[in-house]
């Protein structure tokens, strides 16, 4: 796994990082469905982020939950297929979060 590619985020009392790919042109990440980031990023549409994980200068980015499985599955496989995968186990519980442009 490429360990630059990492966006760090916070929201509410939660801080952490999560890997990230560009696919298709989209800054993709992969979650799983029922976490507390992917509930947060449903009710406000957004999460603040930054791309450089030295700093605590966030901005709040739009970010879409993507659940369909075909996408998914599409993403889940370019991550495998490039050695970016954080997930190995399949795609049953997860989606993909996708940055606004």
């Amino acid at each position: 796994m490429n360990k630059k590619a990492l966006v760090k985020y916070r929201h509410d009392d939660e801080r952490g990082l999560m890997h990230y790919v560009v696919f298709n042109g989209d800054v993709v990440v992969m979650s799983k469905y029922e976490s507390k980031k992917v509930a947060y990023i449903e009710q406000n549409g957004s999460l603040d982020v930054t791309f450089d994980i030295s700093t605590n200068n966030f901005a709040p980015v739009k970010i879409e939950v993507v659940t369909d499985d075909e996408y998914v599955m599409s993403v889940y496989n370019y991550m495998i297929e490039t050695n970016n995968a954080y997930f190995l186990d399949g795609t049953e519980e997860l989606c993909v979060l996708k940055f606004a442009k």
